[in-house]
């Protein structure tokens, strides 16, 4: 049976950023030197901000995000587009956090990793539907934990809302059974993993050609 997606009804000052406590997770994942990179679903670019290659991409489907990402930073190349259907080359690495679910799951991902380049890394921190027992396990670790984690960094002043008003939202996301299913046909090899708040990480390097 597919669960729904959880909307954790904490008070505002309890409230922080599950991607960001993944951030850092995701940019150890990313190999030193990159000569390119590309961010898919920028939002607001913290994470293409924080992408060391020589050339760094980001792209997302809100004109709006765009436009107040491009105001943060001219080193990276900020494109308004859908992933799907853009031009873009192919890159050495390819970040996709907290977006993937805004797309079909199984053409999003063999997008990803077309765009990512022979020898190249592809990184994804996303949101999976609770809809197992292991994940309702899991969900029971992570409701108190979440709430201490808010408290915490409500006392620390370092908390907040978890999304920006304007950033779009999605009320659906696919199941890790359904993520691993793809993957092993689209990038296999893939290392998922669940991680406790309600997020799972995907890493593929893609082979090289000879």
């Amino acid at each position: 049976m597919r669960g729904r997606p959880r909307k954790l009804q904490l008070p505002e000052r309890l409230r922080w950023n599950h991607n960001e406590w993944y951030r850092r997770r995701l940019l150890r994942q990313l190999p030193s030197g990159a000569g390119s990179a590309l961010d898919v679903g920028c939002g607001l670019g913290d994470l293409a901000r924080s992408i060391r290659a020589d050339e760094v991409t980001a792209i997302d489907a809100s004109a709006r995000m765009i436009e107040r990402a491009g105001a943060t930073s001219d080193r990276v190349r900020w494109i308004h587009g859908d992933v799907l259907t853009h031009d873009l080359e192919r890159y050495d690495v390819v970040t996709a956090e907290a977006s993937l679910h805004h797309l079909p799951l199984r053409e999003g991902l063999a997008r990803l990793a077309a765009l990512t380049k022979p020898g190249g890394t592809l990184v994804v921190v996303g949101l999976y539907l609770t809809a197992t027992w292991t994940d309702r396990a899991v969900e029971l670790v992570a409701l108190p934990a979440n709430a201490v984690v808010g408290l915490a960094k409500a006392v620390r002043g370092t908390g907040g809302s978890p999304h920006d008003p304007e950033m779009p939202v999605v009320t659906t996301a696919p199941t890790l059974p359904e993520i691993r299913a793809a993957a092993a046909e689209i990038v296999p090899g893939a290392r998922i993993r669940r991680h406790v708040f309600w997020r799972y990480s995907l890493v593929w390097r893609a082979p090289e050609v000879h």
